[in-house]
């Protein structure tokens, strides 16, 4: 194993790091180590004068060659806790090449997340295939931003790329942004980690200090202020110039964004890919459409979707998933008993709290009709002609707040109660369920609705509240909805998968909000972009009942389809 661009000599992995490594091992129930490793730091060369800082992890001792090479890169570093996998892998007998991307940890270049990724995976691709130890055929893995980096990589895959390992990541990173019309505000609060993230214990002593005396950070200040443009530049000075120019881009078709979208790479990727993500995870709607795609084009696509938030979902928890896909695709070692995936999805299914495997998602539905009535209830039965109408008041001076859901970080399934106690929204609750309902796929509704000013956002919220009268959230939307809207037309909605049983003796709740922040950028009841503004409007939003003009459409499984295993 040699390198022109090797710069240290291999290090050893210590005792702490092996101890620390057979203890997630142990934890996460992960195949046993088959291997030591040692670590090689390197220089890689890109063609603009750039060098990118990486390590190569090599297996050492009880294996006679690695089993194959895999490529990860990255924003948050090469040391803990990003490295657990790279070192999972590597004890597990894979090599695996860690590249920090442009801009960060030792990696030259100025960082400007999503914008390079593209080309420089592509020359260190063309650099790895120099070295005396390549062998040949790589693949790819890594979670969240490590996963964007691979959809980047595959916007031209490689040919000798033959397997990828994407969990909990976008491919479009404009959509992410502003693909509701509304701009997210954790990008903002994910910026302010990642400027300070070099320099971490410091970051930390200053955000306990400043809560401590003024009961807030300084970027809870920064997105409540308005407007909330200017409260960026004041907080990042110099720093995180990207974030200024994506929050005046709401546009995703605009030029700007072009470098971050990579929806070719669902249309080009032909080697074998494993996705994973949670319920919970912001990115969670992404890699259902990855799937989708991949499956319509005949891909070998496998999904696993647990019960997971973001950070769930990146983490270990799917790392015995990616060293039986690894080992089927890659070191070819898996005999038939140990194949990856007999089946293509792996499914959590909330409610009934059981894995279950599926051919495809979404398996095969039928729809279940319930209408929202004037009273707040939610039945079967359709409205008379005669039904009056629901209002409520959006206030964006107090904002309708995020409860858990699909955020960065504080998301997850949470006790949303709360919401049926606020003027501000409308809560519509059903009867106690008597026969269970399996609801698998995307939930939609249509709602008669009209507003006073034509600038508005819908929040659409399906939750079950159980037997001892505790809601929790299932899965949400959200959308600015078009100024120049045709108001007599209904308004079509749909929310995110989901997999979830309502038992006997729950209720199914819909709520209907205009907005959820911090999780988006409120809208202020005024024109242009909501980023740049500081006057203010409330909002009066009506919903129609009468004859069932406003209705949730449920997708419950069908008879007779997709049939499911738990285990």
């Amino acid at each position: 194993m040699s390198s022109a661009a090797t710069e240290h000599p291999p290090i050893l992995r210590s005792y702490a790091s092996a101890a620390l490594d057979r203890l997630a091992g142990w934890f996460f129930a992960l195949p046993p180590e088959r291997s030591a490793y040692t670590l090689r730091p390197l220089t890689i060369p890109l063609p603009d004068g750039v060098s990118l800082a990486a390590d190569l992890y090599w297996p050492d001792g009880a294996l006679p060659q690695p089993l194959g090479l895999v490529l990860v890169q990255g924003c948050y570093g090469r040391a803990a806790p990003f490295s657990f996998t790279v070192r999972v892998l590597a004890a597990r007998g894979y090599a695996v090449l860690f590249v920090s991307t442009r801009g960060t940890f030792g990696s030259g270049g100025g960082l400007d997340p999503g914008r390079s990724e593209k080309a420089d995976a592509q020359e260190v691709v063309r650099w790895m295939r120099q070295q005396s130890w390549y062998p040949g055929q790589f693949a790819t893995a890594g979670a969240s931003y490590l996963s964007y980096t691979q959809w980047a990589l595959l916007h031209d895959p490689p040919e000798d790329c033959i397997a990828s390992a994407i969990i909990a990541g976008p491919h479009d990173y404009a959509r992410h942004h502003w693909g509701t019309g509304s701009f997210r505000m954790d990008r903002i609060t994910w910026s302010d980690a990642l400027v300070r993230q070099e320099d971490a214990a410091a970051t930390r002593l200053y955000s306990a200090v400043s809560q401590a005396i003024f009961g807030a950070s300084d970027i809870d200040n920064v997105l409540m202020g308005l407007p909330v443009a200017e409260r960026v530049k004041e907080h990042f000075g110099d720093e995180a110039p990207w974030l200024p120019k994506a929050m005046s881009a709401p546009d995703v078709c605009d030029p700007y964004w072009a470098p971050t979208r990579h929806q070719m790479a669902l249309d080009k990727a032909t080697a074998p890919i494993l996705l994973v993500s949670g319920w919970y995870d912001p990115f969670a709607a992404q890699t259902l459409e990855q799937y989708v795609r991949l499956r319509e084009r005949g891909c070998s696509a496998a999904l696993t979707v647990g019960p997971w938030t973001h950070v769930q979902a990146a983490g270990l928890k799917c790392m015995p998933d990616m060293i039986r896909f690894l080992d089927e695709h890659v070191a070819r070692t898996a005999a038939d008993g140990e194949m990856h995936r007999g089946r293509a999805a792996r499914i959590f299914v909330t409610g009934a709290e059981e894995w279950r495997e599926m051919s495809a998602w979404p398996p095969a539905t039928t729809s279940h009709e319930l209408y929202l009535h004037g009273d707040k209830s939610l039945t079967t039965e359709r409205p008379p002609v005669d039904a009056a109408p629901s209002s409520f008041t959006y206030d964006p001076a107090d904002p309708t707040p995020t409860i858990g859901g699909v955020q960065l970080s504080n998301g997850g399934r949470v006790d949303d109660s709360i919401y049926a106690s606020r003027t501000d929204l409308l809560v519509f609750t059903g009867s106690l369920v008597e026969e269970e309902i399996e609801v698998l796929g995307k939930p939609a509704i249509r709602l008669a609705h009209s507003s006073d000013i034509p600038f508005v956002d819908l929040w659409i919220r399906l939750s079950e509240v159980n037997t001892a009268g505790v809601s929790h959230n299932i899965c949400d939307a959200f959308q600015a909805l078009d100024p120049e809207r045709d108001p007599s037309a209904p308004v079509q909605l749909t929310l995110q998968d989901c997999a979830h049983v309502f038992r006997r003796g729950t209720r199914i709740r819909l709520i209907i909000a205009g907005g959820s922040f911090p999780l988006f950028a409120r809208n202020l009841g005024t024109e242009g972009n909501r980023t740049v503004g500081s006057e203010m409007r409330a909002a009066r939003h009506t919903i129609q009942h009468m004859a069932g003009s406003t209705k949730l459409v449920l997708p419950v499984a069908a008879d007779g389809g997709d049939p499911t295993g738990a285990s």
